[in-house]
């Protein structure tokens, strides 16, 4: 089994995906005249629109539980392995394809917004959604929608879970098992509650979070502040050429970079596009651009975090065999993980911190298994959406409450190459086959910038009229009914 997704991952994540992720990034932020920086405050205020219903939840309920998917293992875990595999120089390539990745999440994520549906009261949208609505190939949607269930559901919550329960056995002491059956028991318990329930727990952890995380960088950074020549001096030596000890070259390094970055981000994959559909607004590029503004956050910032500490801290290894003198457990530790991470801040914080930071680990994780759940769902809402087929989609999504749980505590005990493994094949899967659909639908993303961008021009809180504009697939009548207020004033 190893060796078969080891095979699958070396197709999916080898030089066709590279080119895949970072070739779209750099073509959409062309075609869209590098909306990333021009409208680079917009796109954080676009995160505290208010306004949600019994259909959608509010723009920062939205904002907050995609950030509880993106803002994860894949921030202190993988940059640990990015470092490791990749040397320090990945940290460079991460943070650049996270800036390219925030157009390609633009663009899905207005898309799903355009393209979304309402069922059974809620919005629902998705990848799936897209490719049937929008390019009218509803085999290629429902294909789209199985391996999103699958993976998704039940391979992606591998790494989230096995990181958290590593670390938390490396501060405490105690077997993984523990925490595995803890995490599974939260997990049954919050997902009961459904999309808003999963919306506040998100609201109320991401803020807080991402807060205290990057307070421990900030004084992490400051007590090595010496150490600022020789870190970026790794950084852009080992970003562009091979170092006998730090890095394998810039191959090795623009690999590392691209696959963690993406996993970290999770742009081109759709999983954005759920959350984004049931975000409540007028206008689908306000939500685009607020989850532009995620993408910039998560890699951009948390990710960057993430690698200074343990650059600073000079607690990391390399696969190349570097060993790092900032902890002596360095010297027995094989492989890249959060245990650097967990070093890193004991530089500053002492024994405390290796359990401080398993505890934000599991907040990071926990937000993303809970957003990974609402994902396949609405996955499988896709697949049964028929009026008639009511019974089977709450079938399915009792399937999916009881599973998940049961695989998280499975997940907690495996090995952790096998757990990210799993997750890295959910992830270029799905990413492999919804890049196809994100790129063939970039046309009415450019259109609907351009609407919003006269509007705003005009000194007006944009408003999407599909009178006005209108693409094959569009529910209409749906828009015209959330913005029924401002049309007819208009």
């Amino acid at each position: 089994m190893t060796s078969l997704i080891g095979t699958l991952n070396g197709f999916f994540w080898g030089p066709a995906m590279l080119i895949l992720i970072g070739g779209a990034g750099i073509f959409f932020t062309l075609y869209l005249k590098a909306f990333q920086f021009r409208r680079f405050g917009d796109m954080w205020k676009r995160i505290l629109d208010k306004g949600d219903s019994d259909s959608g939840v509010s723009a920062f309920a939205s904002f907050c539980t995609t950030m509880a998917m993106r803002v994860g293992t894949g921030n202190v875990a993988g940059v640990a392995v990015a470092v490791y595999a990749g040397g320090p120089g990945a940290l460079f390539w991460m943070v650049l394809i996270g800036i390219t990745n925030s157009a390609v999440n633009f663009v899905e994520c207005v898309q799903g917004s355009l393209y979304k549906i309402k069922v059974d009261g809620e919005y629902r949208g998705g990848p799936y959604y897209v490719a049937e609505r929008g390019l009218g190939w509803g085999p290629y949607g429902a294909f789209i929608a199985v391996i999103s269930l699958l993976g998704i559901g039940l391979f992606m919550p591998s790494a989230a879970t096995n990181t958290v329960c590593v670390t938390f056995a490396q501060a405490t002491g105690a077997p993984q098992v523990v925490f595995a059956a803890i995490m599974a028991i939260i997990m049954f318990v919050t997902i009961l509650g459904g999309i808003k329930r999963i919306s506040a727990a998100a609201s109320a952890i991401v803020p807080f979070m991402v807060a205290v995380y990057l307070i421990v960088f900030v004084i992490v950074v400051i007590m090595n502040i010496g150490e600022t020549g020789r870190v970026f001096g790794d950084i852009f030596r080992c970003a562009f050429s091979a170092d006998a000890l730090l890095s394998g070259g810039i191959g090795v390094a623009i690999q590392q970079g691209v696959k963690r970055g993406t996993f970290s981000s999770a742009s081109g994959m759709g999983e954005a596009t759920p959350t984004a559909a049931a975000a409540e607004t007028t206008h689908p590029v306000k939500v685009g651009l607020a989850n532009a503004a995620g993408v910039w956050l998560d890699t951009v910032i948390v990710c960057t975090a993430s690698g200074l500490m343990i650059l600073y801290s000079d607690c990391y290894n390399t696969a190349f065999g570097y060993v790092g003198s900032g902890h002596p457990g360095l010297a027995e530790l094989s492989g890249g993980s959060a245990v650097m991470v967990q070093y890193a801040a004991t530089t500053v914080m002492g024994g405390f911190a290796e359990i401080f930071i398993a505890f934000m680990l599991f907040l990071f994780s926990f937000t993303c298994l809970i957003s990974y759940y609402y994902e396949a769902e609405t996955a499988s809402t896709y697949l049964f959406q028929k009026d008639n087929q009511a019974g089977a989609r709450k079938a399915v999504t009792w399937f999916l409450r009881i599973a998940m749980p049961i695989l998280i505590f499975y997940y907690g005990i495996i090995g952790a190459s096998l757990a990210w493994d799993l997750a890295d094949l959910a992830l270029g899967s799905i990413t492999f086959f919804n890049m196809l659909v994100v790129i063939l639908l970039i046309k009415p993303v450019g259109a609907m910038l351009k609407d919003y961008e006269e509007q705003m021009k005009a000194g007006k809180d944009p408003v999407y009229d599909p009178d006005k504009l209108s693409f094959k697939g569009v529910d209409v009548e749906m828009w015209k009914e959330i913005n029924a207020k401002q049309l007819a004033a208009k």
